[in-house]
C-alpha cells in the first residue's frame, strides 16, 4: 500500500486527538502539521514523526502531492484562510478537505475552492484521542469512493465513524459532539457521592468511569434498550430501583434532555 499524506492546518485540541488517532490506524502515515504557534504543536510533531510546516508555507508544502488535507481552523478563520492561501489553491490536483467547523456547511465550503476538489465534512468528539469517539460525517457530491474508503481507514482508530445527513449536523453536535461533557459531570457528581460516604476520591472516580463504560458496553454489545437493561438490574423492592426513582423524581432524565436540547439550539443559532 503506497504511503499515505496527509496536511493538517490549525492544530487545536481536536485535531491533535484526531492526528493521534490518525497515527494509530497508520503509523507509517506521512503527517504534516501547521499551527500558528509552532511551540504548542512542537511536542506532537515529536510524538508522531510529523513533518511541521510554518503558516506561511503552507501553499508550497502542502498543496502538491497531498492526499487530504484537515482544517481544524476556528469557523471564523476559514474565510481568512483560503484568502491567504489565494490562487495558490487553483491547482490541477482534486485535493480533498476535510472541515472540523461546525457551523460551516459544504456549500459554503465549496465556494472557497475550485469546483474540482472535494470535502468532507466531519464532527467528531473528544474521546477519539482514545480510540472511543463517535465522529459524524458527510461529504460533497462527487467524493470518489476511493477517497472516501481512505478517509474511513485512517480515521478507524478513532472510535465509531458514521455517516450523517448534513441536515442532521446540529443533532449529532449536540448528542455526540457536546455529551461527553454531560457524562463527565455524571461522574463528577457520582465521585461526590462515593467521598461523601467514605470512598476515597480515586476509587470514586474509577467505580463512576468504569460503570459508564461497562453500561455503554453493554449497550452498543448487546443491542438491548437501555430501558431493558436498566429493568435487569432492578431488583423488586430493591437497592437500585430506589436509587431510580430517586433520580427520575429529582428530574434525571428531563435534565438530560434538556441540556442536550439546548445544545442542538445554541448550535442551530450559531449557523444563523
Amino acid at each position: 500500500m503506497a504511503q499515505t499524506t496527509i496536511g493538517m492546518i490549525g492544530v487545536g485540541n481536536m485535531a491533535s486527538a484526531i492526528a493521534k488517532a490518525m497515527h494509530r490506524a497508520d503509523a507509517n502515515l506521512d503527517l504534516w502539521l501547521a499551527n500558528r504557534t509552532a511551540n504548542k504543536i512542537k511536542s506532537l510533531v515529536q510524538t508522531l514523526s510529523a513533518q511541521h510546516v510554518l503558516m506561511d508555507e503552507i501553499d508550497k508544502a502542502l498543496l502538491k502531492g497531498t492526499d487530504m488535507i484537515f482544517i481544524g481552523v476556528k469557523p471564523k478563520d476559514i474565510s481568512a484562510l483560503f484568502a491567504n492561501l489565494g490562487d495558490s489553491v487553483n491547482i490541477d490536483q482534486a485535493i480533498t478537505w476535510v472541515s472540523m467547523a461546525s457551523n460551516v456547511s459544504l456549500a459554503e465550503l465549496k465556494a472557497l475552492t475550485p469546483e474540482h476538489h472535494h470535502w468532507i465534512r466531519i464532527m467528531p468528539n473528544t474521546p477519539v484521542e482514545v480510540g472511543e469517539g463517535f465522529t459524524s460525517y458527510c461529504f460533497s457530491e462527487g467524493l470518489p469512493e476511493e477517497t472516501l474508503s481512505k478517509f474511513k481507514r485512517i480515521m478507524s482508530a478513532s472510535g465509531t465513524i458514521t455517516h450523517i445527513e448534513e441536515a442532521l449536523f446540529d443533532v449529532a453536535s449536540g448528542m455526540a459532539g457536546c455529551s461527553p461533557a454531560f457524562i463527565y459531570q455524571l461522574i463528577e457528581a457520582m465521585s461526590d457521592a462515593g467521598v461523601a460516604y467514605g470512598l476515597n476520591r480515586q476509587q470514586s472516580i474509577e467505580m463512576g468511569a468504569q460503570a459508564v463504560k461497562g453500561a455503554a458496553s453493554m449497550v452498543l454489545e448487546t443491542g438491548k434498550h437501555p430501558a431493558q437493561l436498566k429493568d435487569a438490574v432492578t431488583s423488586p423492592g430493591g437497592t437500585t430501583i430506589a436509587g431510580v426513582n430517586t433520580l427520575e423524581a429529582e428530574g434525571f432524565r428531563a435534565a438530560i434532555i434538556k441540556g442536550i436540547s439546548a445544545s442542538i439550539e445554541k448550535t442551530r443559532e450559531l449557523q444563523k
